[in-house]
């Protein structure tokens, strides 16, 4: 999946949105994508990662199955799987990935959260 493609699709799920939360230069290629103020995705346009939430038994069958799929960068490796885009992980699969890691945040949120948000 590459960058573009990314974006657009963890925009297109509900209540999603991307913030650049650090002004340090070495940091403007990072961007977040949060649902209810969380993060469910980290994702650096320049080295064409990103860092999703997941559960420990994804992450270790995605580390066995793709080459893509590496520690998280600057998380919780228990809770965050790393993934180099436009490697050998194909976009379904990638979009499924993408999809747990927002369902396991609206999971998260409060109940009153999630029904403020409409989730």
């Amino acid at each position: 999946m590459n960058v573009e493609d990314f974006r657009e699709y963890c925009l297109s799920l509900p209540q999603v949105k991307e913030n650049a939360p650090w002004t340090e230069p070495q940091y403007q290629c990072l961007v977040t994508f949060t649902v209810g103020g969380k993060w469910f995705a980290l994702l650096d346009i320049d080295k064409k990662f990103c860092d999703l939430k997941a559960s420990a038994e994804v992450i270790a069958e995605m580390h066995e199955r793709y080459d893509a799929a590496f520690p998280a960068w600057h998380m919780n490796k228990s809770h965050w799987l790393g993934v180099r885009l436009e490697a050998d992980m194909p976009d379904d699969v990638m979009k499924d990935l993408l999809r747990e890691a927002y369902d396991l945040i609206v999971k998260s949120l409060p109940k009153s959260k999630r029904t403020e948000l409409g989730l």
